[in-house]
């Protein structure tokens, strides 16, 4: 007989898609699983800006605006085991647009244990990012750095049957360049999610090993962050809902201090 997981309202896992294709670092790999046959499709814009860069731990002014489009698609083959893919689109002006890393994931429930109150998921992935098109890299400002990332992702989430959870996530990545630099991210989240609505806050660290020093915005040379931010979700029909949100990146190493806010929505197919 096959394990029935029971869930809260089927659009949360749908919801974590949107919402985690606005955070590069976490990936797109949330605490839910879609379920066997089941496909979330989300379809996402943000803006994201800052005036103040990180070259080493040297504040200096530098305005940047960075637009973007993004798709993100996963599909449940089992209630255990569903595929991630994303698009991304960026553009900062003429030159500097485009394709930009997708990726592809694999993500894996572990463990699965029921409580009275609620269920426990300690769920893995693993998936590598890579560039979609030749967008130029040696600009003062690039889209990207072309680079192919490896990822790996631990996480375990409790999910009350009231509507609370709390996540906490970690893993490595490994970033190819020149030379590798691995890097180190921990994430926490609580949100609460009722019938109709969904909302969530978040913090984020994340650490590259033995980062060196900018020389100049998006200088590749390995980036530390600490960054917050928030998340509401509303359904509007079955399988169908709208997501807005915004992020704050506080403090950091090589990276700019910027300000993101995203909306898009999120469509759920069931075979």
């Amino acid at each position: 007989m096959n394990k029935v997981y029971p869930v809260l309202p089927s659009f949360f896992s749908a919801a974590f898609l949107l919402i985690s294709l606005f955070l590069s670092a976490q990936g797109p790999i949330s605490g839910f699983m879609p379920g066997r046959g089941v496909t979330d499709i989300a379809w996402g814009y943000s803006t994201e800006s800052f005036s103040s860069y990180q070259f080493g731990d040297e504040k200096r002014s530098s305005r940047l605006t960075t637009e973007s489009l993004n798709l993100f698609i996963e599909h449940g083959f089992t209630d255990t085991l569903s595929l991630v893919a994303n698009i991304p689109y960026l553009w900062i002006d003429e030159e500097n647009r485009g394709l930009q890393d997708g990726g592809l994931f694999i993500k894996y429930r572990n463990q699965y244990k029921e409580y009275t109150s609620g269920y426990l998921n300690l769920i893995t992935s693993v998936g590598l990012s890579f560039p979609l098109s030749g967008y130029p890299k040696d600009t003062e400002t690039p889209i990207g750095l072309r680079a192919i990332n490896f990822q790996v992702r631990f996480q375990a989430q409790y999910v009350s049957f009231s509507g609370l959870f709390f996540q906490l996530q970690s893993g490595l990545d490994f970033q190819f360049l020149e030379e590798l630099r691995p890097a180190v991210p921990i994430l926490f989240r609580t949100g609460y999610g009722a019938r109709r609505y969904y909302v969530e806050a978040w913090a984020e660290s994340y650490n590259t090993l033995n980062s060196g020093v900018d020389t100049q915005v998006s200088g590749g040379s390995g980036a530390q962050w600490f960054r917050i931010g928030g998340t509401l979700y509303v359904p509007l029909a079955a399988g169908f809902g709208i997501v807005a949100g915004g992020s704050r990146i506080l403090s950091g190493r090589n990276i700019g201090l910027s300000t993101r806010w995203n909306a898009g929505v999120v469509y759920r197919w069931m075979r």
